[in-house]
């Protein structure tokens, strides 16, 4: 297996049972070279930057194998060399003399003569030694280093917590009766008393939940669902991190997290979701209204609960079933026509599929493709694996192989990235989520393949962590926007999409109450990273849970439900809410990127998808919206400082 054809993994397909001896040859010449590192300022960055990229290759490449490979060989291996370079990066991080190296280059008269973006580079990657502690008193680092492991520990156990209680068969006792036609599934479940334990997870709990008329058994899900255990560990992971970014000279968490986000504080994305909120308020309400009068038709007069929301959202939703006609044109081919016309039509591109290498792809269902330009230019690579198989890890990710960079030789690096999804073998007709979750994810790609970086360290979604989803948003409305979704959604017939089913899509329901949910999750994400935790966790349990209740205060509204309004939309506690682990401090970034894609679509592309100078302005140039980079942020943000 080659994957990519670079010196390292192009070596892979021989040497497979030493994979891990790949990243260990390029850990030791990545010491070598920085055992000799220069305090000259753009041989500094180009040093480290060079040593970056050749890590990455490795470790980019290990971490997609690992999650996408059928031969367990292959993963274990993987795993192995990822492990191998996370533990040399964990030793160059503490690295004294590399790091006085870019203090002194930073300080130097000829720093001020290298581009922003070499500047912005060399300043990053010493803030990310002084986020390790480098530059801390022995026993200050020593400190910050036992913080680092308890974070990693913790991080560990909550999720692994997570995985075993979803794969648990902890759950809801519901009487039998309740289940209907769904009672066939139930064969091989616990059972007493004329009751099945469903666990709360299960596609069966979820069913139950959408299509039960039995309001106590779909309450009895709910509350297993959305029921919290173990806050104690999410309680300790707060204290951690609060105290890592007190000795990273931060007010809090959620300050560490956004300090090079677009919005920059946190009392800036405070402000953001208020303006959010009031934004969707009303529609809120009003979506509500609709569900309580669907109650009402049953002959249930009663205020809405939180276990009434996914059956009546499923009712009135079937009373819409044209739109999901529109699965018969979306297939996984009409999808990709999708992809080229936009490329085509909006940027100048073309997408083509490619042959690959003997031994480069890693499965035969995986898909090569190439960006070129008018000039018959590579761009970029594009690898698709979209199917289902055993072993694979993952249901839709992007995974970044290599970077922008230019070399050492004056040649431009090309950029390769990888979109792995799980469609069932053999399935023609897609629906309308799966459609948005692939050019979402093509997005993600465009973005990374499109990077015109001198430096791979900025490259692509390697960004600003409240921008990084914006051209994935983008993307989406070429899906959600039905003259968009016309223009290459064919049936197997060949039948073109009609003009009915366009319309019932433009009126899909419901998506305030979708989009509320995503604001009080990042309520959620923001309160917790701003409190500040004293004592020991068991006894703090209660003081965090009032303090996140107290911080929804700004966002209740009286309406035809009982409760609050966190109750009703069903909010997971913290210890269920696993982007409190992964995204903590930032979990904003999705609503905000919503928001900003939109209001660039109404604006630039609504009344003209495919206007080629619209396409300009997003690839690049002075106005360039879409393809924007870390670098590109920082430019602007920083340009009054650059020297005359």
């Amino acid at each position: 297996m080659t994957l990519l054809p670079n010196t390292y993994l192009a070596q892979f397909q021989s040497l497979r049972p030493d994979f891990p001896a790949l990243a260990g040859d390029a850990v030791r010449a990545s010491r070598e070279r920085l055992g000799v590192s220069s305090q000259e300022p753009l041989e500094l960055v180009e040093l480290l930057d060079g040593v970056s990229n050749e890590l990455c290759q490795i470790a980019d490449a290990a971490e997609l194998v690992r999650n996408v490979h059928p031969e367990e060989a292959y993963v274990q291996q993987a795993s192995a060399a990822v492990q191998e370079v996370a533990n040399f990066m964990s030793e160059v991080n503490l690295d004294s003399d590399l790091y006085n190296s870019m203090k002194v280059a930073e300080s130097s008269e000829h720093f001020g003569n290298i581009s922003l973006e070499a500047q912005t580079v060399l300043h990053h990657m010493r803030v990310s030694m002084e986020h390790e502690g480098i530059h801390l008193p022995e026993d200050a680092k020593e400190q910050c280093i036992q913080l680092l492991d308890a974070e990693q520990q913790l991080s560990f156990k909550i999720l692994e917590r997570q995985e075993r209680s979803e794969a648990s068969a902890s759950g809801a006792w519901v009487p039998l009766s309740s289940l209907g036609a769904l009672s066939a599934h139930a064969r091989g479940l616990p059972q007493k008393n004329d009751e099945v334990l469903l666990p709360r997870h299960s596609a069966l709990a979820d069913q139950v939940l959408k299509t039960s008329p039995s309001a106590e058994a779909r309450r009895r899900i709910h509350e297993a669902v959305t029921g919290g255990d173990a806050e104690e560990g999410m309680v300790s992971l707060l204290a951690v991190r609060q105290h890592l970014a007190k000795l990273r000279g931060y007010e809090s968490w959620a300050h560490y997290a956004q300090r090079d986000s677009l919005l920059q504080s946190p009392q800036h994305v405070e402000h953001f979701l208020e303006a959010a909120w009031h934004r969707l308020r009303p529609g809120l309400l009003a979506e509500l209204q609709i569900l309580a009068e669907e109650k009402s038709s049953l002959g249930d007069p009663s205020k809405l609960e939180g276990w009434d929301l996914p059956f009546l959202l499923h009712r009135c939703k079937q009373k819409h079933q044209t739109a999901d006609q529109i699965s018969q044109y979306l297939t996984y081919e009409s999808l990709l026509n999708g992809v080229r016309l936009i490329l085509s039509r909006l940027l100048g591109l073309e997408f083509t599929q490619e042959e690959p290498a003997p031994g480069e792809l890693w499965h035969p269902s995986v898909q090569k493709f190439g960006l070129r330009d008018d000039n018959n230019n590579l761009l970029g690579v594009l690898y698709l694996d979209p199917f289902q198989r055993a072993g694979k890890k993952v249901q839709s990710a992007q995974f970044t192989l290599q970077g922008s960079k230019v070399l050492s030789d004056g040649t431009r690096q090309t950029p390769k990235t990888s979109l792995v999804y799980a469609l069932p073998q053999g399935v023609h007709n897609l629906t309308p989520s799966f459609a948005l979750t692939f050019m979402h994810e093509i997005g993600h790609a465009v973005h990374s393949l499109l990077s015109e970086t001198h430096f791979q360290h900025l490259s692509g979604t390697r960004g600003t962590i409240d921008f990084v989803e914006f051209p994935s948003h983008l993307f989406e409305h070429f899906v959600s926007d039905p003259e968009c979704l016309a223009s290459y959604a064919v049936s197997g017939a060949g039948k073109s999409l009609p003009l009915e089913l366009q319309r019932a899509h433009r009126q899909r329901p419901f998506s305030q109450i979708e989009a509320v949910q995503q604001l009080l999750y990042a309520v959620v994400d923001q309160a917790f990273y701003t409190y500040h935790p004293v004592g020991k966790p068991e006894a703090q349990v209660a003081a965090v849970q009032q303090h996140l209740r107290d911080s929804f205060s700004k966002f209740e509204l009286d309406g035809p439900f009982n409760g609050s309004l966190v109750e009703l939309l069903g909010l997971a506690s913290p210890s269920r809410f696993d982007h409190l682990v992964h995204y903590g401090g930032s979990y904003y970034c999705y609503l905000f990127n919503r928001a900003l894609a939109a209001h660039v679509w109404r604006q630039g592309f609504q009344s003209d998808p495919f206007n080629a100078k619209a396409g300009t302005r997003l690839r690049g140039g002075p106005c360039s919206l879409l393809f924007l980079t870390r670098k590109d942020l920082w430019l602007a943000r920083h340009a009054e400082k650059r020297p005359a």
